[in-house]
């Protein structure tokens, strides 16, 4: 357990933990476990630390293409969270 996972544990709304998160899960390839933090942090806060989350998000979205059918559900998630 990372110190962040840690921190996250013991407060669920320490976006700065789940941010660093969803970075790590990023750098190491691991694009559905930041795509689950990300939308977390959208979740909880959409406006938190200037939109950051939904930023870094839709940047991920960005390098996989837009056609990839990953993304294509990861908007759908985004979308769902946000129109609903």
């Amino acid at each position: 357990v990372s110190a962040e996972e840690a921190r996250l544990a013991s407060d669920p709304d320490d976006h700065d933990a789940r941010f660093a998160i969803a970075q790590a899960r990023i750098a190491s390839g691991d694009r559905d476990g930041a795509a689950d933090a990300l939308l977390e942090i959208i979740a909880r806060d959409r406006d938190w630390n200037e939109g950051i989350a939904r930023t870094r998000f839709l940047q991920m979205l960005e390098a996989a293409g837009l056609e990839d059918p990953w993304a294509r559900a990861q908007r759908r998630r985004l979308s769902a969270l946000l129109f609903t």
